[in-house]
């Protein structure tokens, strides 16, 4: 049996743009549960609004000793973003993020976010299904 992301990504994903501070992306966390936020702009051309990833900011980056008024754009990391498909397999998924040595990849199909993936969902994937 072929798992795919789409079969255990989570989702919907909770975004937020570079001008949210630290604090905001603190309680945002903890109200929903998570541990990674996608941040995003958007471009408004005459045609359409298009939907760009500027980076990621994780419960790592708001525990470092940064002031609760530090906007997201200061601290996020912008440079080590991995998307996946969500028809990709989850072997292929997890390849990435052990060869990139990271806990989280957006999940993109057709310019938006659908979802993402953590250890943690790794984590449940494996609790879910016989390993015998």
């Amino acid at each position: 049996m072929r798992i795919q992301v789409k079969d255990f990504m989570s989702a919907p994903v909770t975004t937020a743009m570079e001008d949210h501070n630290v604090l905001e992306i603190r309680m945002l966390m903890k109200e929903k549960g998570i541990h990674a936020i996608p941040i995003i702009s958007y471009s408004n051309d005459t045609l359409k609004v298009e939907m760009t990833i500027q980076g990621i900011i994780t419960a790592t980056d708001i525990n470092k000793e940064v002031s609760e008024d530090t906007t997201v754009g200061e601290i996020m990391t912008s440079s080590n973003i991995h998307l996946v498909h969500p028809d990709s397999s989850a072997k292929a998924a997890a390849k990435m993020m052990l060869r990139h040595n990271v806990h989280h990849i957006i999940v993109m199909y057709e310019g938006e976010i659908k979802g993402m993936i953590s250890s943690l969902d790794f984590t449940k994937l494996v609790a879910e299904h016989s390993l015998d």
